[in-house]
C-alpha cells in the first residue's frame, strides 16, 4: 500500500496533468482558430476541427506523463458484453440524466433570478445544431473517444490501485470538471460513474461505445425535442424508465455494494487526502472561473 507521501505525490502530479490537459486543449484550439484559416482551405477554418486537432495533440501530451510502467490495472479476465449489457447500462444513463437535470433545476432558478446568462451552457448541454457537420463529427464520435481515453484510460489505469469507488470518483469528478459548464457537471459526474464500472467490468472499448451512443442519443433528442412535445413526452418517459431501473438495480445490488465498500476501507487514506492536494484546487477554481465566463456574456451575443 502507498504511504501518504506517495500519495500526496500522485494526487497533485495527477491535478497538474489535468491542469496541463485543459490548458492544452484551450490553448491550442485558440491558436488554431486563428492560424488554419490562414492556409485557405475552408475546412481547416471550422472551430470544431480545430478542437479536434487540439484535443488530440493535448491528449498525446497528456500520455507521456505518467510513465507506463507505474500503471497498474485488476486481472485480464472480463466477463462478456452483449446486447443486454449495453442496454442496461444504456438505462443507467438515464437514470444518471434524470439526476443530473433534478440537481441542476436550482441551480437554473437561482441564475435566472440573478439574471446571468445560460444561453452558452444550454447551446454547449444541448450539443449544437444537426445541421453542423463538423460540429456532430466532433460532440458525437471525437470528444467521447478521447475523454474516454484520458479519463478512462490514462487516470483509470494510474488510479485503480488506489481502489474501485476512489477511481470511480476521480476519474468522474475530474471528467465532470473539465466540462467547465455548470449545467453540465452533475449529469457528466453521475455518468462518468457509470462510464467508470463499464471500463472497470468490460473493458475501455464498451466505455467509448456507450459513451458515442449516450452523445448521438442526447443530439438528436435535443435537437428534436425543441418542436415536438410528442418528443419530448417520449424522452421525458424513457429518463423516468431509466430512473426506476437504477433505483431497482441499487436495491438488487445493496448487499454487493456493502461487501464492496467494507473491502475499500483499506483505500480510506486515499480518499481523505483527495480535497487536500493544493493544485486540484488550482484546478477547481480555474474550471470554475472558465465556467463564470459564459454566465457573464451579454444575451444578444449568446444569440449569434
Amino acid at each position: 500500500m502507498m504511504n501518504l507521501l506517495e500519495i500526496k505525490r500522485d494526487l497533485n502530479k495527477s491535478a497538474l496533468a489535468l491542469l496541463l490537459y485543459v490548458l492544452s486543449v484551450q490553448i491550442l484550439a485558440v491558436l488554431l482558430v486563428l492560424l488554419l484559416p490562414l492556409t485557405k482551405i475552408p475546412l481547416l477554418s471550422d472551430q470544431y476541427i480545430c478542437m479536434v486537432i487540439s484535443v488530440i495533440i493535448s491528449y498525446c501530451l497528456l500520455d507521456n506523463i505518467f510513465p507506463k510502467e507505474t500503471v497498474t490495472e485488476p486481472g485480464p479476465e472480463k466477463p462478456s458484453f452483449s446486447v443486454l449489457s449495453f442496454l442496461h447500462y444504456f438505462m443507467l444513463f438515464q437514470a444518471a440524466q434524470w439526476i443530473g437535470g433534478i440537481i441542476n433545476i436550482p441551480i437554473i432558478t437561482l441564475f435566472t433570478k440573478l439574471g446571468l446568462n445560460l444561453s452558452f451552457s444550454e447551446e454547449a448541454a444541448r450539443g449544437g445544431s444537426l445541421t453542423n457537420a463538423p460540429m456532430l463529427f466532433y460532440t458525437i464520435l471525437v470528444a467521447p473517444l478521447m475523454e474516454e481515453l484520458v479519463f478512462r484510460g490514462i487516470f483509470y489505469r494510474r488510479f485503480r490501485s488506489y481502489g474501485k469507488y476512489f477511481a470511480a470518483f476521480y476519474t468522474a469528478f475530474f471528467f465532470a470538471l473539465m466540462h467547465s459548464n455548470f449545467l453540465q457537471f452533475a449529469p457528466a459526474f453521475s455518468m462518468g460513474m457509470i462510464l467508470f464500472f463499464i471500463r472497470d467490468r468490460h473493458g475501455l472499448p464498451y466505455s467509448i461505445l456507450l459513451h458515442f451512443s449516450n452523445n448521438l442519443l442526447a443530439i438528436v433528442v435535443n435537437n428534436l425535442s425543441q418542436d415536438s412535445t410528442l418528443i419530448q413526452g417520449i424522452y421525458g418517459g424513457f429518463l423516468l424508465a431509466g430512473m426506476f431501473y437504477g433505483i431497482y438495480f441499487v436495491l438488487k445490488n445493496r448487499t454487493h455494494f456493502a461487501e464492496d465498500s467494507q473491502y475499500e476501507k483499506e483505500h480510506s487514506l486515499s480518499l481523505k487526502q483527495f480535497f487536500s492536494s493544493p493544485l486540484l484546487w488550482v484546478d477547481i477554481v480555474l474550471m470554475v472561473a472558465l465556467a463564470c465566463v459564459s454566465l457573464f456574456v451579454p444575451m444578444d451575443a449568446g444569440a449569434m
